[in-house]
């Protein structure tokens, strides 16, 4: 299949099936990306994908905009030898762009899209994404992009190694709670079943996830208890972190931090802004039940996410985001 049938045949809405299609037929060269500020989703779906394609014989290229591309409590997952460049590479316009877990253009690059690739691909479970591939797999059902990638594999008929199974335990771990949130589907338990069995040791995993935080973020964790507000009766949780705040603790890795609120008794809504260098803020938002959808709240400001946790950029003060965000999450709380 040539380049410019695969732009014309593959209907731009596709299935697993399709997309695994154009992976096998397509010979590269592939461009790998994903979203800024990226989780574990992003990174164990970012890596996955790569190594799968390198298995098959295909010539890929990890890109990412962020310094460090992958956060350093993510860093293990990287074999050796293996990067992300910061660099666009030379031969950009001959690479099709697969970009994974990103639900808009804009938090991928400042670049359209179409200037990144000859050929964009759109993989992603967030139920808002805004569809700007020429082909565009989106799952909003799926508990993370990695359970979609272990799904397009199997379509592809391409094998699961535990070289590729363990960023995707990563991403399917991370971002469904460690299978504990509303998203811990049964398919997300049988997707977690099929990681485990290729050997991956799932302790060691947890153990660098968990258990491995550095005394930095544990004192930016206390800031972040010592500076919770109490809203709407208990039932919103914020913490709002000024820049002097990072520089006390010694690190800027809030990592958690909103889950943590959102954790407090009570809570229905758990809220972590932060003051952002140049003015403006970036809020992480978690909800503890189905009452309080955040992506909507996320959405209105130009963010974006699941139901459950979203995240936003803005240009309001904290003081006056706090306003907004307590009136938006009472609104939905009174239906």
């Amino acid at each position: 299949m040539s380049h410019t049938e695969a732009r014309t045949i593959v209907p731009a809405e596709a299935s697993v099936a399709e997309v695994a299609r154009w992976l096998v037929d397509d010979p590269g060269p592939f461009l790998v990306a994903t979203h800024r500020n990226p989780d574990g989703d992003a990174i164990g779906s970012l890596l996955a994908m790569t190594r799968a394609l390198r298995n098959a014989g295909r010539d890929a290229v990890m890109w990412h905009p962020d310094t460090p591309a992958v956060p350093e409590d993510l860093g293990f997952l990287l074999h050796d030898g293996e990067a992300v460049s910061h660099e666009l590479p030379a031969d950009l316009a001959e690479r099709a762009l697969i970009v994974l877990d990103c639900a808009t253009a804009g938090r991928l690059a400042d670049l359209p899209t179409g200037a990144l690739g000859r050929f964009v691909v759109n993989i992603d479970h967030h139920h808002d994404n805004g569809r700007y591939g020429d082909l565009n797999l989106i799952d909003g059902t799926a508990s993370s992009t990695a359970q979609m990638v272990v799904a397009l594999l199997d379509a592809a008929g391409w094998p699961l190694t535990g070289e590729v199974a363990e960023p995707l335990h990563v991403g399917l771990v991370t971002d469904t709670g460690r299978l504990s949130y509303s998203n811990a589907t049964p398919e997300a338990f049988r997707t977690g079943a099929r990681l485990v069995e290729t050997g991956i040791d799932v302790a060691a995993i947890a153990r660098r996830l968990y258990e491995n935080m550095p005394i930095e973020q544990a004192r930016l964790m206390g800031i972040v208890y010592s500076k919770a507000r109490v809203l709407l009766d208990g039932r919103l949780i914020i913490a709002v972190l000024e820049l002097e705040d990072f520089a006390a603790a010694g690190t800027d890795d809030a990592d958690g931090a909103a889950e943590a609120l959102r954790g407090i008794r009570g809570a229905e809504v758990g809220a972590l802004i932060r003051s952002v260098h140049g003015g403006g803020i970036r809020a992480s938002l978690r909800a503890a039940s189905d009452r309080v959808d955040v992506s909507l709240i996320a959405r209105a400001e130009g963010g974006g996410g699941h139901r459950a946790a979203a995240g936003v950029s803005s240009a309001r003060s904290a003081e006056d985001f706090v306003e907004w965000l307590s009136a938006q999450v009472e609104a939905q709380l009174r239906g």
